[in-house]
């Protein structure tokens, strides 16, 4: 006889339940959807290209390189800035055409097309322009706290490097002439020394066309046969025409409901949007990366990588064949008998450092990237701007004295990303390179780097 009645009653409170999820819904508290939200896709540190913030990549880990029976005597580095705001351009499109493309989501999805759930739709709503156009490129706060930390572990793992007090005999600091370069500086200072004594670290007034830290700059033959020729973008213009990019385009258009394809500007103006905001704010996500599947970011990113492979990478000799000034600056510093002078730093940008990369024979695929062979670099090619590129990444090389007195060898170790990296022509299995051994294979550099002759125009 009980039985009726229970169920009765478990009818009764689930009606109650409805009914109560009904008025919410109708006092709008809440909203339920059944599109499928695609805000849920991770946004991982392969996805950003140069605009990847850098704690997705950071090694975190800063305890001490040891090495039994060496001691390290010179620390040089060459740092690109933190994140940043971007350039005048996509800054005037962020505050034009973002605010359109949010509106017609939103209409479009009220007549009940597209696949973005409520959720999506509310923060789009949220959403409104921020940037101001003299903030172009300049460091954001987020970027402060990249140089900052970064600043922190390198003195944990190098104490003796990098001694807390500073003197101007101890260090050198250099950046380029450009406000975020220099606010990296200063920010990595306030790591090392505290906000206090940070203020009165000397740096010299920066150089916009830094032969070291900006080579390319100078260099004509780069500039005219590379950064300004329209060949050099070939393989991205295939890529951007081709199958895989009309492939995100289709289904950004179906999950967005619009009547007509989106473009290609839009499409990447969102990736953009997604790439910087997931920069600036660590603790949310943007909302236009939720208009991406994850598929849509790798498509997307491989077309950020195809554009530096060839700009900036192995894809022309003279990209990263002038990077040899850079090189050869620190093998001076390390050759130096000066040993007051414990640590060279540089501050510069993602040019700097690719064409660095590539000089060193780092992150180089058996094959080169080209529009044709996305699914097989899909997931085996190295040449990833985002892990190798991002906000903040940074190279670095450590002298060290290895052995007795009577019996030592100078040794170096190479670190990129705050990680120790092995180069072609050293010792496979060790993380030290001996410094005669880093000159051989680095002979080119050291002892005929023509930079003149290489970047000059051919008459």
């Amino acid at each position: 006889m009980e039985l009726p009645l229970l169920s009765g009653l478990y009818k009764m409170y689930f009606f109650l339940v409805k009914v109560f999820l009904v008025l919410l819904l109708y006092n709008g508290h809440f909203s339920v959807s059944t599109s499928v939200c695609h805000s849920g896709s991770k946004i991982v540190n392969v996805s950003l290209a140069t605009k990847t913030p850098y704690r997705f990549v950071a090694n975190k880990d800063d305890s001490p390189f040891e090495f039994e029976g060496c001691k390290p005597l010179k620390f040089w580095s060459m740092i690109r800035h933190g994140t940043r705001y971007p350039s005048v351009k996509i800054i005037k499109r962020m505050n034009d055409r973002l605010p359109v493309l949010r509106d017609l989501i939103v209409k479009v999805h009220e007549d009940g097309r597209g696949n973005l759930c409520e959720g999506e739709i509310h923060q789009l709503l949220k959403w409104t322009p921020q940037l101001k156009e003299e903030d172009e490129k300049k460091l954001t706060h987020e970027g402060e706290d990249e140089l900052l930390e970064l600043g922190e572990r390198f003195q944990k793992r190098f104490p003796e490097l990098l001694p807390e007090t500073y003197s101007n005999s101890s260090y050198k600091f250099q950046f380029t002439a450009t406000q975020r370069a220099e606010q990296s500086a200063r920010s990595f200072t306030i790591g090392l020394f505290g906000r206090k004594v940070s203020r009165h670290v000397w740096f010299p007034e920066g150089i916009y066309k830094d032969p070291i830290l900006r080579f390319y700059k100078l260099c004509e033959n780069w500039r005219k046969s590379v950064d300004k020729n329209p060949e050099a973008s070939r393989e991205l213009e295939r890529f951007s025409e081709g199958q895989e990019m009309k492939n995100v385009q289709g289904n950004v258009t179906e999950r967005l409901g619009f009547a007509n394809k989106i473009s290609l500007d839009d499409l990447s103006l969102i990736y953009v949007t997604c790439s910087f905001e997931t920069a600036w704010y660590p603790k949310k996500q943007s909302p236009w990366c939720s208009l991406l599947s994850d598929n849509d970011f790798k498509v997307l990113e491989y077309a950020e990588d195809l554009d530096y492979y060839w700009i900036d990478g192995y894809g022309h000799a003279i990209n990263h064949q002038q990077a040899c000034p850079t090189i050869k600056d620190m093998f001076s510093f390390f050759s130096s008998s000066n040993l007051e002078k414990k640590a060279v730093l540089y501050f510069s940008h993602s040019g700097t450092v690719l064409k660095m990369l590539a000089h060193l024979g780092l992150y180089r695929d058996p094959k080169p990237l080209r529009a044709s062979n996305f699914p097989y670099m899909l997931q085996n090619r190295q040449w990833r701007v985002s892990q190798i590129s991002s906000f903040a990444s940074n190279i670095a090389f450590v002298l060290y004295k290895c052995g007795s007195e009577a019996n030592s060898e100078e040794k170096i170790l190479t670190l990129h990303q705050e990680r120790p990296v092995r180069l072609a022509g050293c010792p496979p299995e060790e993380d030290l390179c001996s410094l005669e051994t880093f000159k051989k294979v680095f002979s080119m550099s050291i002892q005929d780097c023509n930079f003149q002759s290489m970047c000059s125009l051919k008459s």
